[in-house]
């Protein structure tokens, strides 16, 4: 069995779906940890479209990597070194894919050793990556290193990087920080595409993903930056999509769930109570 993510892609309408948002192009499937994220926003479908698909809030056996085969497959993974960026590489890993290539601007030394424990079979080639993605010049060098480690091409890219400020109004917000929000989630998007495109349409699989959020399509008061970032990333991805569909190319963005993750964790605090899926549920979804 070969990677099931660019398969239910093609086939959206009769997915099983894993918890997320998917877009690729003008599709569109929500489904969403609960009803309440809804109240109080501009959400106004949401009973219609929160019923359309099954519910889960950790990996469950439909999506389980182990029964992909990547073993002639290879990754480029951002923000790597924890929560869903990690548990994406973990994944890839049980799936067998043969080369995993990490980023980060943190540590990334307990990700390699989760990717070796979950290796089915031998060693996959990991290649570790000091990134920054607000930089060209550091998404380029990634993009050189992996080009050189890897032959020339990367089969899957998953632009996982984020940044959230801490919700302020915007007369109140700080402008470097809000501002940091953009250059990470959209900024940082744009170059890992512009650099990893040569080596991703060389490759067979042609996937890049990106990571989006239910917050693209809601207004919670605070989240000025970050929601309509989020909402730029979803159009950006859009782009890419139609931009390079007739070279293979197929670009996604995904809603990952509510995932008490670092960054999630800066929203305030009435709102944890909404992160309740695991990180191993898009993880396991993208193989």
């Amino acid at each position: 069995m070969t990677s099931l993510f660019p398969l239910f892609l093609d086939h959206i309408q009769s997915l099983e779906t894993f918890g997320c948002s998917i877009f690729k192009s003008h599709q569109l499937l929500i489904d969403l940890p609960t009803r309440k994220m809804a109240e109080g926003t501009s959400y106004t479908n949401w009973a219609k479209i929160g019923d359309f698909c099954s519910l889960h809030h950790d990996t469950y056996p439909f999506i389980d990597p182990t029964q992909a085969d990547l073993s002639s497959k290879s990754v480029f993974i951002t923000g790597a070194s924890k929560g869903i960026g990690k548990a994406t590489a973990v994944s890839f890993a049980k799936a067998g894919c043969r080369r995993i290539a990490i980023a980060a601007r943190t540590p990334l030394d307990s990700t390699i050793q989760a990717i070796k424990a979950a290796a089915p079979g031998p060693e996959p080639q990991i290649l570790s990556l000091n990134v920054d993605v607000t930089s060209a010049d550091s998404v380029k060098a990634a993009a050189d290193e992996v080009a050189k480690a890897f032959d020339g091409a990367v089969d899957v890219v998953v632009s996982n990087a984020g940044f959230l400020e801490t919700f302020h109004p915007v007369a109140e917000a700080d402008p470097l920080e809000w501002w940091r929000s953009w250059e990470v989630n959209v900024n940082g998007t744009f170059l890992t595409a512009k650099y990893f495109l040569p080596l991703l349409l060389k490759s067979e699989a042609k996937l890049f993903v990106g990571l989006s959020s239910i917050g693209a399509h809601i207004l919670m008061p605070g989240a000025s930056a970050y929601q309509t970032n989020k909402f730029a990333v979803i159009r950006f991805l859009e782009f890419l999509d139609h931009e390079y569909k007739d070279q293979g190319l197929i670009s996604v963005s995904i809603h990952p769930g509510g995932i008490p993750t670092e960054l999630a964790l800066n929203m305030p605090d009435a709102m944890h109570k909404l992160l309740t899926d695991t990180p191993e549920l898009p993880a396991d979804g993208l193989v």
